[in-house]
This record gives structure tokens, C-alpha cells and sequence, in this order.
């Protein structure tokens, strides 16, 4: 289909030009061997050229980015630079080789420039059409994504709503702080503080897409604060992060999902403790990493939460979660925003 609407193109030009070249009606409808030719020689060049730019903007399109309008600039350029020498050397066969066999004898003498200018138009218009084709096809394809992960942020909210609440997690709470209020009043005090900010800060930031990584690692401090009171010394965070830009963003509640997923899949106690790092590489990305242990009564992991996370980013910094997972440690990269 694609290469019967080139030709179709290939023989209007020809038309067009030879409108463009001839003195009279009677010389444009007229027909000899040298019009089959040069129909010929125009429909090849047409072709060569489209099949070449086509090519070549499907290959870089795989290797540069095509998601703003750089990416497609770069390509156009990098394109229009290839097909300057192949438009200089099919104009001086067409002036040189068609004009030794007889089928350029019309043509003025010294029209080189004038042929490679025609050349260079029909060159920039199969550029500018690949490229309109590439960016429709691109946006396309970004509509039905976002629309997929719409779909599955839709689903992962409802989750989310499900689990504002957990039951377990506010049972295992009150266990720590019944035991608290009878032990340790002013850390019972201190416990209930922090519990009311962590369900303030999930109240309040639901509906937003990203927040400022001071209120990430504020929450995240409160979440630490709770784990370590109920699980003691079983759980070791390792906190190291140092950022000069505060108004760097995340999506909410995103580092504490990834300490919340290494306390879940991993097994600890007290005298074998599970060490969670966390880090930053300046203001790029945080970094989550535990060490590996396997949890025997855990069924095999979905990882729908960081799925969810890492589609949650797609659409607030188009960037998505990196995981480094081997037999020993598990590493996520949580690329940071500026706000």
C-alpha cells in the first residue's frame, strides 16, 4: 500500500515538472520514448529517496527520543543532511546520462542548480511527511499508554482508598501504643503524634500528583518512627541524604512504599535485622536498597505496588522506577522532578 501511494506521488511530480518545463499544451500531452524514460528515471529517484528517508527515520526514531519536538527536529535535520549529496548526484545524471541518450534535448543548458533545487523540494516534502507520519504514530501511541495506565492508576487508587485504613496495620499500631501508654507514657505520647501526621499527610495529599521531597522525607521519618517502635532493632534504616534542592518533587507516599515493600517481602528478627538504605544521588534520584531475604510463608510477589508507582511517574516526570534485583540485594531508583 505504502510504496502504491509513493508511485502514485512519484508520477504527479512528474506531471507537475513537465507542466513546468514545456512552452504549449500540445507539448505536455505529447508522448515519445524519451517522456517513457524520463517518467521512468523520475518515478526511481522518487522512490530511492522516499525508501531512504523512511529507513532512516525509522532507525533514528528507535535510538533518540521522539516525545518532544527535539527529538523530531533532530531527525528531520540529520535526514535533510543525508539526502543532499543523493539530490546533486541524481540531478547530474539526470542533466549528464539522460541528456547523452537523447531525452533531455529540451532542456536549457547549465540547468544543474535548477534540478537539484526541484530535487531538494521533493526531498523535504517526503521528510516533512515522514516525520507528521512518525509524530501521529508517536502520539498515538503515548494516548493509548496513558490511557492503559489510567486504567491501572484507576484500579491502584481504589487499592490505595483500601489501604489508607489498613486494619492490620492500625491493629498492630494500637498494640504497640496499648503497651506504650503502660511502659512509657511520653513515647506513648510521641507514637500518637506520629501516627496523626502519617494519616494527616495521606489525607491531605491523595489527590495530588507529586509532593516536595521535604514532605516525602518528613513522612517518611513518621512511617521509620512507627516500624522501629513495633519491630525494635529487627529493622535497620541507614538514612543518608543530603539535597541542596528541597522543591525537588516525587509522587506522594513513593519512598515509603519502597521501605514498606522491603519490610514486606523480607524476613528479620532481632538477632539477623533487615538494613534498608536510603540515599540520594544529588538531586537525580532516590535510591531504596535491602538486602535479600526470603520470606517462606510469603506467596510469590505481584510487585503491583511498584508497578503502580513507576506508572504514577510515567505520568507526573515521564520517568519511570529503575530496579536492580539480583540474589542478594534489591535496588530502586526513584528519579526526582523540580517542581
Amino acid at each position: 500500500m505504502k510504496y502504491r501511494f509513493r508511485f502514485t506521488i512519484a508520477v504527479f511530480v512528474f506531471f507537475f515538472f513537465k507542466l513546468t518545463r514545456v512552452e504549449n499544451w500540445e507539448e505536455f500531452i505529447g508522448w515519445d520514448e524519451n517522456s517513457t524514460i524520463s517518467l521512468a528515471y523520475t518515478i526511481s529517484v522518487i522512490m530511492i529517496l522516499w525508501e531512504v528517508v523512511s529507513r532512516y527515520v525509522y532507525s533514528e526514531s528507535k535510538n533518540l527520543s521522539i516525545r518532544s519536538n527535539a527529538g523530531l527536529y533532530k531527525i528531520s535535520t540529520k535526514a535533510t543532511l543525508l539526502v543532499i549529496p543523493l539530490v546533486f548526484l541524481f540531478a547530474y545524471l539526470y542533466g549528464e546520462f539522460l541528456a547523452g541518450i537523447g531525452c533531455c534535448e529540451h532542456e536549457k543548458k547549465g540547468s544543474f542548480l535548477f534540478d537539484s533545487a526541484q530535487g531538494f523540494v521533493i526531498s523535504l516534502l517526503i521528510i516533512a511527511y515522514e516525520i507528521i507520519i512518525l509524530y501521529v504514530k508517536n502520539a498515538i501511541r503515548s494516548a493509548r499508554e496513558k490511557e492503559a495506565i489510567q486504567k491501572e492508576l484507576a484500579a491502584a487508587k481504589l487499592e490505595s482508598l483500601k489501604n489508607q485504613v489498613n486494619p492490620h496495620f492500625l491493629f498492630n499500631s494500637f498494640s504497640v501504643l496499648s503497651s506504650l501508654v503502660e511502659d512509657d507514657s511520653k513515647q506513648a505520647v510521641k507514637f500518637i503524634s506520629k501516627l496523626s501526621d502519617m494519616y494527616r499527610y495521606i489525607l491531605e495529599n491523595d489527590e495530588k500528583d507529586v509532593v516536595t521531597i521535604q514532605e516525602e522525607l518528613d513522612f517518611l521519618d513518621s512511617y521509620i518512627f512507627l516500624l522501629q517502635m513495633r519491630h525494635q532493632s529487627a529493622i535497620v534504616v541507614e538514612k543518608d541524604i543530603s539535597l541542596e534542592k528541597l522543591d525537588l518533587t516525587v509522587p506522594p507516599m513513593s519512598v515509603q512504599i519502597l521501605v514498606e515493600n522491603a519490610v514486606k517481602h523480607n524476613s528479620f528478627s532481632v538477632d539477623d535485622p533487615l538494613h534498608i538504605s536510603i540515599k540520594n544521588e544529588g538531586s537525580k534520584a532516590i535510591v531504596v536498597e535491602n538486602e535479600k531475604r526470603k520470606k517462606e510463608s510469603l506467596s510469590s510477589s505481584t510487585k503491583i505496588g511498584l508497578k503502580n508507582l513507576s506508572n504514577r511517574l510515567l505520568l507526573s516526570a515521564g520517568r519511570a522506577l529503575e530496579i536492580t534485583d539480583n540474589d542478594e540485594t534489591f535496588k530502586v531508583r526513584l528519579p526526582l522532578s523540580l517542581a
